[in-house]
């Protein structure tokens, strides 16, 4: 309710400050693109991206290339880092140069490093800080975090009660109090911390249109130099900062390159020097450039063979039918060891991948349970399960039937993604091959994605991104307000109840043993076939020296890349 109150403006006010807008955005642009731009030079390294961003407030950063950008250019309390040897995130100190939880966590003590400064000079203090956390959670805003202080002392309209919250002892001294019965963590205020000298001065219904959204004032370790719209953005370093280096990287310069095969021609001809999500199938002619390096990571993103449970025309009555194939758990293992997923790694990913055996990723290595056994590739197998369950091929036409009903069906997969046809078409080979017709559609990715929503397929060909920290509960959870990636259908009480009691407080081996149980028991239901993980892989000019590319983004810590003299 309260968000609908916020939202009626009056319509005058509205075309104010659209037109507002307009002029700051226009006015903005015009004075970077005027600026006199830095000559790319030894020290610069150009990072190809597929599209522009919208903004470079920390408010307002959605997508990923955003997300890269404020991390270079705003501070947080702590910088977050891949602990690789256990799979999880850990905190080092970067705004906050310590912290302190008291007895119970349920209040932090944050200590400010002393040599904090804006890029236009000012101090940063523990003011900024609360000042954020109010901005990012005041529904006048609609910031990108509203709704999600669910740890703090909030009010009913989800604004948090600054008052209760905060306990600023001094300019580099802050006590943050939590929600009684709360279980709160680092994440919970290690948010992009904004400049309250620059933002206090309008009004909150201000703030998505001012000027200051194109010429920010910044913390990070590079400063917003020149954006050119659909061309360019360059980032400087800013010397001022605390963790400048003379002798690391100078220029940072992010190259809008919509076409994938433009941002691989420019890698190959030196227009780039760095780019990440580089097809498999690319390899063979970057491999010819000598001063071309590759390295990958292994993911969180896995492509899977998704059956429907029930039957989907009949997913609106109060009790749908069972899928007259997939709703057997026999079923859906026979299929299972038809389908040969090690060619495709092979043939396909150019073992840029491995075998996904469940939802948990390998690279949450506390979390993962490795004990779970492969699923072998036995078509002899799958075909002997068949025949036990009632199907045979008794007409010698070549499709299995179970009374009057033969083995096929529609596996639906997107347009415009060549991995996944590639798949599509071994994976109906294989299941050919025990008496199983497939017949491949290919949807435009709209229409694939609102099929997939609205629990419409069979079966179809797939893919998800695990969430960091690892959270797996929207792709599994049977009520399908939480479990929203659902697509299955799938229903297991124990695996609801896991997920409640991961939301409890409990210890950390206590969370392990849950993930474990977790996956045990998605992999004996099998109510998806698994294929495999997908590496992200990351091709960069020999040029570039001493990086340390994170899981957690590409340019993640870049102010500390070093370039070859």
């Amino acid at each position: 309710m309260c968000n609908n109150l916020i939202k009626r403006n009056s319509f005058c006010k509205r075309i104010k400050n659209l037109i507002l807008f307009i002029f700051l955005l226009s006015a903005a642009l015009l004075i970077i693109s005027c600026q006199s731009p830095s000559k790319s030079s030894k020290n610069s390294i150009v990072v190809g991206i597929p599209n522009d961003v919208s903004t470079i407030n920390p408010l307002y950063a959605f997508n990923i290339i955003e997300g890269h950008l404020i991390d270079l250019l705003f501070l947080k309390p702590f910088i977050e880092e891949w602990n690789d040897s256990l799979g999880v995130i850990e905190f080092t100190p970067m705004l906050a140069d310590k912290w302190e939880w008291n007895s119970d966590s349920s209040n932090i003590t944050l200590y400010l490093r002393d040599d904090l400064y804006w890029s236009d000079g000012e101090k940063i203090t523990s003011e900024d800080i609360v000042f954020t956390f109010d901005i990012y959670s005041d529904p006048a805003v609609q910031s990108r975090f509203l709704g999600m202080f669910n740890n703090f002392n909030s009010f009913e309209d989800l604004r948090i009660d600054i008052s209760k919250t905060f306990e600023i002892i001094s300019s580099q001294k802050l006590i943050i109090h939590f929600k009684d019965g709360s279980e709160p963590d680092l994440l919970d205020i290690n948010l992009e911390i904004i400049p309250k000298h620059i933002w206090s001065v309008y009004s909150r219904d201000e703030i998505s249109s001012a000027a200051e959204n194109f010429l920010p004032v910044t913390s990070g370790p590079f400063k917003l130099t020149k954006w050119e719209r659909n061309s360019s953005i360059r980032l400087n370093i800013d010397s001022t900062s605390f963790l400048f280096d003379p002798e690391n990287i100078r220029e940072l310069i992010f190259k809008v390159l919509p076409d994938y095969r433009s941002r691989i021609t420019n890698l190959l001809t030196g227009g780039i020097d760095l780019l990440e999500g580089v097809k498999s199938e690319d390899i063979a002619e970057i491999k010819s450039k000598d001063n071309l390096l590759i390295k990958s990571l292994r993911g969180r993103e896995y492509d899977y063979l998704g059956w429907n449970l029930i039957d989907p025309s009949t997913k609106e009555k109060s009790e749908p039918l069972s899928n007259k194939y997939f709703s057997s758990i026999e079923i859906r293992k026979a299929l299972g060891y038809a389908i040969n997923r090690q060619e495709i790694i092979e043939t396909y990913l150019l073992n840029f991948g491995e075998a996904c055996k469940g939802p948990v990723s390998p690279i949450f290595k506390k979390y993962l349970d490795d004990t779970l056994p492969e699923i072998e590739f036995n078509p002899a197998r799958a075909k002997d399960i068949l025949k036990e369950l009632g199907w045979e091929d008794k007409n010698k036409n070549g499709i299995v039937e179970k009374g009057d009903t033969e083995f096929t069906f529609d596996l639906y997969i997107n347009s415009g993604n060549p991995r996944r046809s590639f798949a599509a078409n071994i994976i109906k080979n294989n299941l050919q091959a025990i008496g199983v017709n497939v017949n491949v559609q290919i949807l435009e990715s709209q229409v694939f994605i609102q099929g997939l929503m609205n629990r419409e397929f069979d079966a179809w060909l797939s893919g998800w991104t695990i969430a960091l920290p690892l959270d797996i509960k929207p792709f599994w959870h049977s009520n399908p307000n939480i479990g929203i990636f659902n697509f299955s259908n799938y229903k297991n009480e124990r695996v609801d109840n896991i997920f409640e009691l991961l939301q409890n407080k409990s210890t950390d081996s206590m969370k392990i043993h849950l993930y474990k149980e977790l996956q045990s028991i998605i992999y004996f239901d099998q109510p998806v076939f698994n294929l495999y993980w997908v590496d992200n892989i990351i091709v960069y000019n020999e040029k570039l020296i001493d990086n340390r590319f994170s899981l957690l983004g590409l340019v993640k810590e870049a102010w500390t890349w070093k370039i070859k003299k």
